[in-house]
C-alpha cells in the first residue's frame, strides 16, 4: 500500500499540473467568446471534465498523504453533530442515521475538511450497501490500546479517539477485504464510482498518524472503526494538572504534619 501511495501521489501531481494548462487554456478562450457562440457549449464540457479529473487527483493525492492540510484542534463531537443533518439529507429518508456522542471526548488535531471526506465517503458506501430502508450508526469513543495484541503494531500503542461507522447492509466478502483500501478498486458497476472513497479515507487517516479496522460479513452488514490519536499537547496538560494535584496533596499533608508535631 506505501507502494502504490507513492506511485499515485507522483502520477496526481504530475497529472495535475497538466490539467490546471487545460482548465487555464479553456477558461482563457471561454472568456473570448459569447455563450451562444457554437464552440462555448464544447469548451465549457472540456472544463467540466478537467475539473473531475482534477477531483480525482485530489483524491489520489489524499490517499498518498500529500494532500494540503490545515488541521485544527476539534472536538469530534461538536463536529458530527454540525454534520449530521447534510449527512442525512445526503443518505435520504429512508435510512436512519443515529448519532452517538462520545463521554468527555479527548480532543483530536484534523483537518476539517479531511473529517467531512471521511464521514460523507463512509456514509455514502453505507447508503450503497443498503437495500431500501435501514440504518447508520455513528459512534465515537476514548480508546486506550496498551497491548500489542489490540493494535497489531507496537507503534500504534497509546490513546486514541474512535470514530465509527456501521450499517446494516449486505456486507462484504473476504476477496472485497482483501483488496478494500486498494485505489479504483470498486465493487459497484461501471460508472458509478471510481473506486477511490476508501483509498481516500486510508490516505486521510495514515497522514494523521491514526489507523483502520474494519469489521464485515455478508448479510451481516459492515463496521469501519477509524481511529485517530489524542492531541498531545491535551494529554500534557493532563500530566502537568496531575503533578499539580499530587504536589498539592503532599503539601497538604506536610502541614498536617506540621500543625500535629
Amino acid at each position: 500500500m506505501e507502494s502504490i501511495g507513492r506511485l499515485a501521489g507522483g502520477v496526481a501531481h504530475d497529472f495535475n499540473n497538466m490539467l490546471g494548462v487545460i482548465l487555464g487554456h479553456a477558461e482563457m478562450l471561454m472568456s473570448q467568446m459569447q455563450p451562444l457562440e457554437v464552440l462555448y457549449a464544447d469548451l465549457m464540457e472540456i472544463r467540466k471534465a478537467a475539473e473531475r479529473s482534477a477531483e480525482l487527483t485530489h483524491q489520489l493525492l489524499a490517499f498518498a498523504r500529500k494532500q494540503t492540510a490545515i488541521p485544527k484542534i476539534l472536538d469530534l463531537n461538536e463536529v458530527v453533530v454540525g454534520l449530521s443533518h447534510r449527512l442525512q439529507r445526503l443518505i435520504g429518508e429512508n435510512i436512519n442515521l443515529i448519532c452517538i456522542p462520545g463521554h468527555n471526548l479527548w480532543r483530536i488535531k484534523i483537518d476539517p475538511s479531511q473529517l467531512d471526506q471521511i464521514l460523507s465517503n463512509l456514509c455514502m458506501n453505507a447508503y450503497d450497501a443498503i437495500s431500501g430502508t435501514g440504518k447508520i450508526i455513528i459512534e465515537m469513543a476514548n480508546v486506550n490500546f496498551d497491548t500489542y495484541y489490540e493494535v497489531y503494531d507496537g507503534s500504534l500503542l497509546g490513546k486514541y479517539v474512535m470514530l465509527s461507522v456501521s450499517d446494516n447492509g449486505c456486507g462484504m466478502n473476504k476477496e472485497a477485504m482483501s483488496h478494500l483500501f486498494e485505489p479504483f478498486f470498486t465493487t459497484k458497476k461501471l460508472g458509478e464510482g471510481a473506486g477511490l472513497g476508501l483509498a481516500t479515507i486510508y490516505g486521510i487517516v495514515r497522514q494523521n498518524n491514526g489507523f483502520i479496522k474494519v469489521y464485515s460479513e455478508v448479510g451481516q452488514g459492515t463496521s469501519f472503526k477509524i481511529y485517530l490519536p489524542k492531541y498531545a499537547e491535551e494529554e500534557e496538560l493532563e500530566m502537568r494538572n496531575l503533578s499539580k494535584r499530587r504536589s498539592a496533596i503532599k503539601s497538604s499533608n506536610m502541614d498536617k504534619r506540621l500543625c500535629y508535631w
